[in-house]
């Protein structure tokens, strides 16, 4: 897939441009079906463009009772503030279509009422409108792009970006306000036969290079707006300087590939796409944003690794699990939801801080009656654990100090049984493992490691290498010879 780029003098001439072409296409369209299915977008340039519509000479040529209007997002306000998208459209051009345009063909998203007191209630109330209408494949879906690079309400890093299997979302804490409101979802986006992203301005040509580059859809919404048929950026030259687009441009279109030019944003854009695999449910979500609340570095492992852990947990059966490395209690979590009900987990995390979000977020989550955090320098924990003679574990992950590694196998030995399994986190560090005189003692823990476990008498070992939105790195998979 690529996107076709066309680029424009100034932002009014690209208002007038994407006029013309919206009329022209919906002609060429009416000629050989009927109706038609347009989504519509506020801001700057996406209203001068319905105003554009209004004012062509061109707009009669459209059967307009066989044009059907929607909405890619809206302000969750009352019926009639200007604020709303809606309000606005109207007043630059659905009352100056006035009978041509009948009632019944705008599909306005529900505005805040005593019947509809959520963006969720207005989210639902529109997915329904679509599933009446027959859930149509938008002919064109015409979106503005923020600076931020957020599309309809989809910003970066918001919960609403991995939302699937519907195609509305209500959105809360958007950071444009207001704060509440209610939007389209990649799947109804990606499900239109032509996307247009409408950008303007040198405060847009950051985000414009980001999507067009194949950023990762969480720092850059606008880089998941693709049609089925094709995908269209249409942009002014201010935009464009982030390209190094020269001027010539103005008049002249030009493809950009789709495909991401850096092995890292491939490598999260796979993540992305496999995420539908691992949704992270209300719980987790919080769990990552209680511990980025907190002040807690953002080292935890992605949903795809802590899916991982859940089942490997599963598939060993584990009924008791030592985890050494709480941090904000993410893996914690998905380690926690792989034991029966009568398992354990021990936890050791060195930072009571980190230790407290932590607990906090179990105990929100339900799992705190299944988990022990203990808190102090792990190693000193695991001395206490073996002179108390506690039952082995059947799972141990270990994602602390990489320099203390060796040290903690050696104890784990004395944790497990035959059969356990022990999966060491972080073990690849981009490669750096394999420099010998590397001066990152972290790294030397690792090779201390591989050391310690070649031809071990009692630990059978490999390492994995990975790669996602984590970056290069790896993990090291052992089992406990019987």
């Amino acid at each position: 897939m690529s996107r076709d780029v066309l680029v424009h003098p100034d932002a009014r001439v690209l208002a007038e441009s994407v006029a013309a072409r919206l009329l022209t296409h919906l002609v060429d369209i009416q000629s050989h079906r009927s109706p038609v299915h347009v989504v519509l977008t506020g801001g700057t340039v996406g209203i001068a463009t319905l105003e554009a519509v209004a004012a062509s000479p061109v707009r009669d040529a459209v059967d307009w009772s066989g044009v059907h209007l929607w909405w890619g997002d809206e302000r969750f306000l009352p019926d009639g503030d200007p604020d709303r998208n809606e309000t606005q459209a109207r007043n630059a051009l659905i009352d100056a279509l006035g009978d041509a345009l009948p009632a019944e063909n705008v599909h306005p998203m529900p505005a805040r009422s005593d019947d509809v007191t959520t963006p969720e209630a207005s989210a639902d109330a529109y997915a329904a409108a679509l599933t009446e209408a027959g859930s149509p494949a938008f002919d064109v879906l015409v979106l503005g792009m923020g600076p931020d690079g957020h599309i309809a309400s989809l910003f970066p890093e918001h919960d609403a970006l991995a939302v699937t299997g519907q195609p509305t979302v209500g959105v809360h804490g958007s950071p444009k306000p207001p704060p509440e409101r209610v939007s389209l979802t990649y799947d109804a986006i990606r499900g239109a036969r032509e996307v247009w992203v409408v950008a303007s301005g040198t405060e847009k040509a950051q985000a414009v290079a980001s999507a067009l580059r194949g950023a990762p859809v969480t720092t850059t919404p606008a880089a998941g707006a693709i049609g089925t048929e094709r995908t269209l950026w249409l942009v002014d030259i201010a935009a464009t300087e982030g390209l190094g687009t020269p001027a010539a441009l103005s008049t002249t279109a030009a493809a950009f590939p789709a495909a991401v030019d850096a092995a890292a944003e491939r490598w999260t854009h796979v993540d992305e796409y496999f995420s539908v695999l691992v949704p992270e449910d209300v719980a987790l979500v919080d769990t990552r944003h209680a511990a980025a609340a907190g002040g807690l570095p953002d080292i935890a492992v992605a949903a795809n690794q802590g899916k991982l852990l859940h089942l490997l947990a599963q598939s060993v059966g584990a009924r008791r699990i030592l985890e050494i490395g709480t941090l904000g209690g993410y893996s914690t979590l998905w380690l926690a939801r792989a034991l029966p009900s009568d398992g354990r987990l021990t936890t050791l995390e060195i930072d009571p801080e980190h230790a407290r979000v932590a607990t906090d977020s179990l105990t929100q989550a339900g799992v705190d009656e299944l988990v022990d955090v203990l808190v102090g320098p792990a190693a000193d924990t695991l001395d206490r654990l073996i002179e108390e003679e506690t039952a082995p574990y059947d799972l141990v992950f270990i994602d602390a100090d990489k320099q203390s590694i060796p040290r903690y196998l050696g104890q784990t030995l004395e944790l497990t049984r035959p059969g356990s399994l022990v999966i060491v986190d972080n073990v690849v560090r981009g490669g750096a493992v394999v420099e010998a005189d590397h001066p990152d003692d972290r790294v030397q823990g690792v090779r201390s490691m591989v050391e310690l476990l070649t031809d071990h008498p009692r630990y059978d070992a490999t390492v994995v290498q990975t790669v996602g939105t984590k970056g290069y790195d790896g993990f090291a998979l052992l089992r406990v010879r019987d």
